[in-house]
């Protein structure tokens, strides 16, 4: 019976690692795609009377497209920095503007990428190390105080997109030969996935094989 039900758990264990991964992509996949489609879906389906999956996401693109084709020639270049400008100047939405249309740039730009290394840092206390990214040079008023200093995110886990920002001495900062996609696969799987062995897992012995 023992033999039996290691056997049965492997295979368990082997069904998880090819199902697991492939239900978890198509989930994320398919709650994006009901969230943009429902940006315009939820207009355009009540006054058409018919619900037709993905036209709201196919118009949204079309818009962008449309946008962007417009923002890039002279005439619609004027009409985005009038805009721009007036939303600046707006007192009710010039923090909210001015904060995400940076944050924006900065993100989906191209001359630059926001995480730019992977790096080990002191965090939250000495002799404890956390895996960060650095997003860039800290800005010359913290300089002042932080020679050569520079902005690390430390993600959480398993939840990345929350965590904390801190300002260390560039010489604090120790690079880690890692690529965005490894530390990232490393912190969502809470270290189980290490960058040595893509894709697998540490399986812990069951207790009846611990010494």
């Amino acid at each position: 019976m023992n033999t039996k039900s290691r056997a049965l758990r492997r295979h368990l264990v082997a069904g998880l690692v090819v199902i697991a991964p492939v239900s978890i992509t198509a989930f994320v996949l398919w709650w994006i795609f009901q969230r943009l489609d429902g940006l315009l879906g939820n207009i355009i389906y009540p006054a058409i009377g018919i619900q037709i999956p993905g036209l709201g996401l196919l118009l949204l693109l079309a818009i962008l497209l449309a946008v962007g084709w417009a923002a890039e020639r002279a005439v619609g270049a004027r009409i985005v920095a009038w805009w721009h400008t007036l939303l600046e100047r707006f007192p009710l939405t010039r923090r909210v503007y001015t904060a995400s249309h940076r944050i924006v740039r900065t993100v989906f730009g191209e001359e630059q990428r926001f995480f730019r290394e992977v790096v080990l840092v002191e965090y939250p206390a000495p002799g404890r190390w956390s895996l960060g990214f650095v997003t860039a040079p800290a800005p010359a008023v913290i300089r002042r105080h932080v020679e050569d200093g520079v902005t690390v995110f430390i993600p959480t886990t398993p939840n990345p997109t929350t965590g904390f920002l801190v300002v260390v001495p560039r010489g604090a900062v120790v690079p880690v030969p890692l690529t965005l996609e490894q530390a990232f696969t490393f912190i969502l799987s809470a270290g189980g996935v290490t960058p040595d062995a893509p894709g697998t897992t540490a399986v812990a012995p069951a207790a009846t094989e611990l010494p």
